[in-house]
């Protein structure tokens, strides 16, 4: 066998694969998959329910804490 064909063997099983690759890899490109992806997005940065919506407010001088071991009250 010419030696050009071992080189050319692996060349074409590598083509083969990055083009099997890419394909799998492509973003959908409809206008059905762009909502999809909008949706997902908006999902994601929305607050959970759980989570209350005002943040939590402590005051500087709350009575009911005790105090640190560390420290002298």
């Amino acid at each position: 066998m010419n030696p050009l064909v071992f080189l050319l063997i692996p060349v074409v099983i590598v083509i083969v694969a990055s083009v099997v690759m890419w394909l799998r890899g492509r973003q959908p490109q409809t206008l059905h998959s762009g909502i999809d992806s909008f949706q997902r997005e908006m999902h994601a940065l929305s607050p959970d329910g759980s989570a209350s919506r005002n943040p939590r407010r402590f005051d500087a001088d709350d009575s009911t804490r005790s105090p640190r071991p560390d420290r002298d009250a």
